[in-house]
């Protein structure tokens, strides 16, 4: 069973990003936060005096119909809905409104909702956390007119106040007759005074009995949290999830142990300070399994925190594994996981190395050829820092070898950073050691080899790339074209079929006669991912055209390299 406590938990960080902050308030516009090949996104405009463009987080204001008891209409939430889940896995909490109609939609969200039960009557909300279900009506048993419409998944009710009572919700399909049956069913007790969430949890379409749609029926304390405190109750409702222990504020101890899936922690809730975000981490049969920033809570209040969604699904994806948080009125937030980097080692002349953030070690001992673990990191931008590797963790007092900087890494995403370049250039044409990020965003295809090439051999000018002709000539039409140091070829791969070896051939891009200067031979897999990564060798001489390709395999996690070396 979870174990369950009210301790007060400061909020941690383990990694101190270069900017991690949250601003008090902040206004939404068209930007582009990131130097990574994601290309433009929404992000967030600080206000004066804020410190880093860090996304608001939103509260949502019910309509005032649902104050007196009456129903809601969430028809306008269902553009919210997909709205959040496109903000959020390009980095931004954004708002995700649990009630209010189409006029209303452009008020600015609050946490003004009820805070006492009457004493004679009783509240009620929905939660919709069953990816791949429809927008669903939500009646009462017996009436023929919903009390909430069009509840799409992300969404979350405002409390309807009724007077006490048993009570039955039953969903349907949006515009189902009130009569047809209902897809779930749950009777909720409604006693006078009390609090009551239903959860709607599974996948929609699944046969199997472990993962099908369902609820959950949560009983809400009813007593408003002390002032400058915020109390979290967490539910795993992750479809194909684990049992998991759950770390707040993901500083190796466990507030909640074996919250198993479709179960809740409890009644007594955890108590954090509020006003500060916090991290949230998950961890699986001793081992960590992911974790989330969560945007700081005001004072006082209650959050919901639902973990939803697919593990087996991109982070990215709209249905991909998240946290849902719910306040009062509504929904706060789809949060997608933090942000992972790999860091690949491809600097010809650059000794083994440490990589720190700070004063926080992220890999030790990466030398050439070699790729680090998986780093889960909270957003942000981050400065690291390359020393030649030493013995233990701890920062060296002597400077870098070299500092480089991140673009600002966002939530759901994951990311390859290329250590490329030279420390001391061979000659002036030769670059300098650099940081080449590089976000994956491979197309899902299950029946070739997805791949982006990426120019890191800072000795090579720009080259053409692509399979040889008959008269083992790179074609002036080949799929890769012009490609520079520093770059990379398209993000959804070139798709490249199974059942054969393919020679790639490489050339400068002004080369007329076509003959590569060197070449390499693949054998493409079904439904594999790779980063083909050009290098110089160690030790080759200027302007041989002597190149390795470092072959990252994205397709499972953790992600693999390989070295291939050219054809002779």
């Amino acid at each position: 069973m979870p174990r369950r406590g009210g301790r007060m938990i400061a909020p941690a960080v383990r990694v101190k990003a270069s900017a991690p902050v949250m601003p008090g308030t902040c206004d939404v516009h068209w930007c582009t936060p990131s130097e990574a090949d994601s290309g433009p996104c929404v992000g967030v405009r600080p206000r004066e005096g804020d410190a880093h463009p860090y996304p608001c987080r939103h509260r949502c204001r019910a309509a005032s119909a649902v104050r007196r008891g009456g129903d809601f209409d969430m028809a306008w939430m269902r553009g919210k809905t997909l709205l959040v889940v496109a903000l959020t896995s390009l980095g931004v909490f954004a708002p995700a409104c649990g009630g209010g109609s189409a006029e209303d939609s452009g008020t600015p969200p609050t946490q003004d909702g009820p805070v006492l039960v009457p004493p004679t009557q009783a509240q009620l909300r929905i939660v919709q956390a069953a990816p791949g279900a429809p927008a669903m009506d939500v009646y009462l048993a017996g009436d023929a007119t919903p009390v909430a419409r069009a509840v799409a998944y992300g969404a979350t009710t405002p409390y309807l106040t009724r007077e006490a009572g048993a009570v039955t919700v039953e969903l349907r399909p949006v515009g189902a007759a009130a009569s047809s049956p209902p897809v779930l069913s749950q009777r909720v007790g409604m006693e006078a005074g009390t609090r009551w969430t239903v959860v709607t949890a599974g996948a929609f379409s699944a046969t199997a009995s472990d993962a099908a749609m369902r609820t959950l029926l949560l009983r809400d304390n009813t007593v408003p949290a002390d002032g400058g405190q915020t109390r979290v109750r967490l539910v795993n409702a992750g479809t194909d999830a684990p049992t998991v222990d759950v770390d707040l504020g993901n500083d190796g101890s466990v507030e909640v142990e074996s919250l198993a899936r479709f179960q809740d922690s409890g009644e007594e809730p955890q108590v954090l300070p509020s006003g500060a975000a916090f991290q949230v981490g998950l961890r699986a049969e001793g081992r960590a399994l992911t974790s989330f920033t969560v945007p700081a809570a005001g004072s006082g209040t209650d959050t919901l925190i639902v973990a939803t969604g697919l593990m087996s699904a991109p982070a990215r994806a709209g249905e991909g594994f998240s946290l849902l948080t719910a306040g009062r009125d509504g929904t706060l937030a789809i949060l997608r996981q933090n942000p992972t980097v790999y860091v690949l080692h491809a600097s010809p002349d650059a000794p083994a190395l440490d990589l720190f953030a700070s004063d926080h070690e992220l890999s030790g001992g990466l030398a050439y050829g070699a790729l680090s673990s998986p780093l889960q990191v909270p957003p942000g931008a981050y400065t690291l820092d390359f020393f030649a590797a030493a013995p233990g963790t701890e920062r060296p007092t002597s400077a870098p070898v070299v500092t480089a900087t991140t673009p600002t890494l966002v939530p759901g995403e994951r990311y390859l950073m290329v250590a490329a370049g030279y420390l001391a250039p061979p000659r002036p044409t030769a670059s300098a050691f650099t940081l080449l990020p590089l976000t994956d965003r491979f197309a899902s295809d299950p029946s070739n080899l997805r791949l982006r090439w990426v120019h890191a051999a800072s000795d090579t000018p720009t080259v053409d790339v692509g399979p040889l002709g008959s008269e083992r000539r790179v074609l002036p039409d080949a799929p890769f074209l012009g490609v520079p140091f520093a770059s990379a070829t398209a993000q959804d791969g070139l798709p490249l079929p199974s059942g054969g070896t393919v020679t790639l051939g490489v050339v400068p891009s002004d080369d007329a006669n076509r003959a590569p200067r060197t070449s390499f031979s693949v054998t493409p897999q079904p439904d594999t991912r790779v980063f083909a990564v050009a290098t110089d060798t160690p030790g080759s001489a200027p302007g041989s055209w002597n190149l390795q390709l470092l072959w990252v395999d994205t397709t499972r996690t953790p992600w693999t390299v390989s070295t291939q070396s050219h054809v002779p």
